[in-house]
């Protein structure tokens, strides 16, 4: 009878292994990228849905002002132009791709915000998809499934996809580009092939956002720190093709801003407007202020009252090692405060105490992940140096460069919740196996009084 008993428990435990092993076949994984899109557009619409009505559409003041018009301008064939003068202030991605989704709403004879609605929910449902892929290439379909589902149930996420924002766009591109990293540093090989295409999948990216403007270079020194199991002369052809390919979807961008403006610029003319921001946080910006220390304060304030002659990135940067001269400490707390609000911060300064609280909700499960992967395999170790790479170079920018609103920082959220699925993987498991064993143990102590009856 003990020997039947424990026949059937091994039965039953081997059909759940051969539920819960990794996909071996096309079909698997077409279903479970199938349910990742399923579920990451019920998501989206279901956030709408509940949404309260005054939330569900508020543009920001870059699609108004210059975006939606410019769009407006390209779809008419116009041009990149802004009120008859080029429109440089931000790099041609999006308008391009706005411009886009106007014709093909007008097609379709359909509201051109219809349109807009039409595209976030596409782009946020393969930003999804592209996370399962990319922890299907490491790690088991049930993580995929936790990390995609957890992405596309991101508050922060979700919000940013209420109204036209170039984050879902640009993390697809990101992601993109890291799936084919991870996918090179398997083996090492077709390293020209593999570098020419995260090369131009950056510099799109870049046109998108500028804050990609680095990039390469961080995709760059991935290609020598992680460990692939190739020559470094083939990890150095790589970073090579990667920067080059990088500069020619941009390089049309870059010689017309030229000839239209008679100077160079990085990506766009926005950048001293951006570092002015960061450099007058609380002071300027944002309905409530920001709290911080006198000292900083007055920084801030003189930052505020030179406005007018810091116009240029040399004139910000020279007011700036001025100000650590002479303020170092001021500097460093101005710095510590950015870096902070960048994990909570908004624009509007608008329930941020609840924001801190759902970020430090996941963090357990991020710190758990992060142990669980560096205990596996050179994959797995690659993947935490890739996402520890992106989420520092997204903090340090928006440290140094910009306002402290976690919205720049969204992009990166893709990678951490896929760690943070590990954990629930891990948890999920142990926590069957324990079930388990408790079961098997109480079958098996029972026998002995069935057996005598």
């Amino acid at each position: 009878m003990t020997g039947m008993s424990g026949f059937g428990v091994s039965a039953r435990s081997s059909r759940l292994g051969r539920l819960f092993r990794q996909p071996t076949s096309l079909q698997r994984k077409l279903l479970l990228l199938s349910i990742s899109a399923i579920v990451a557009l019920l998501s989206h619409i279901l956030f709408l849905l509940f949404l309260p009505s005054d939330l569900k559409w508020t543009s920001s003041p870059d699609y108004v002002k210059f975006y939606e018009p410019v769009a407006q301008t390209l779809a008419s064939g116009g041009g990149f132009f802004l009120a008859s003068r080029p429109a440089l202030l931000y790099p041609c991605g999006i308008p391009i791709m706005y411009a886009a989704t106007f014709r093909a709403a007008d097609t379709l004879h359909i509201a051109r915000s219809t349109g807009l609605r039409i595209l976030e929910a596409l782009l946020l449902t393969l930003t999804s998809v592209l996370v399962s892929l990319l922890a299907l290439l490491i790690l088991s379909w049930r993580v995929a499934l936790v990390a995609s589902a957890m992405w596309s149930t991101y508050p922060f996420h979700l919000w940013l996809t209420k109204q036209p924002d170039s984050t879902s766009v640009f993390s697809l591109l990101l992601l993109f580009a890291v799936l084919l990293f991870v996918r090179w540093s398997t083996d090492g090989r077709r390293c020209v092939q593999y570098g020419c295409l995260v090369g131009l999948i950056l510099g799109i990216a870049a046109l998108i956002k500028p804050i990609a403007i680095a990039l390469p270079v961080i995709f760059a020194g991935l290609a020598c720190v992680c460990v692939i199991p190739c020559r470094p002369r083939q990890r150095a052809l790589f970073s090579f093709c990667t920067v080059v390919a990088y500069l020619l979807p941009i390089s049309p961008w870059e010689v017309w801003a030229r000839e239209v403006s008679g100077h160079w610029i990085p990506l766009c003319t926005n950048g001293p407007n951006v570092l002015i921001d960061g450099l007058t946080l609380g002071t300027v910006r944002g309905v409530k202020p920001v709290w911080m220390p006198q000292n900083v304060r007055a920084l801030t304030q003189d930052a505020v009252e030179h406005y007018k002659d810091l116009k240029t990135t040399g004139s910000i940067a020279n007011f700036l090692i001025a100000k650590m001269r002479e303020e170092p400490r001021a500097v460093a707390q101005l710095l510590l405060i950015k870096a902070a609000r960048s994990w909570y911060g908004s624009e509007s300064h608008a329930f941020e105490k609840w924001v801190v609280v759902i970020q430090l909700l996941y963090l357990p499960f991020v710190i758990f992940g992060v142990r669980e992967m560096s205990r596996g395999d050179r994959q797995r170790t690659n993947f935490l140096l890739i996402v520890a790479a992106i989420v520092l170079y997204f903090w340090a920018m928006t440290t140094f460069t910009a306002l402290p609103e976690l919205r720049y920082l969204v992009p990166a959220m893709s990678f951490v919740m896929i760690i943070a699925a590990v954990a629930f993987d891990t948890l999920a498991i142990n926590c069957f196996q324990r079930l388990s064993s408790a079961r098997q143990r109480a079958l098996l102590s029972g026998q002995p009084r069935f057996g005598s009856v």
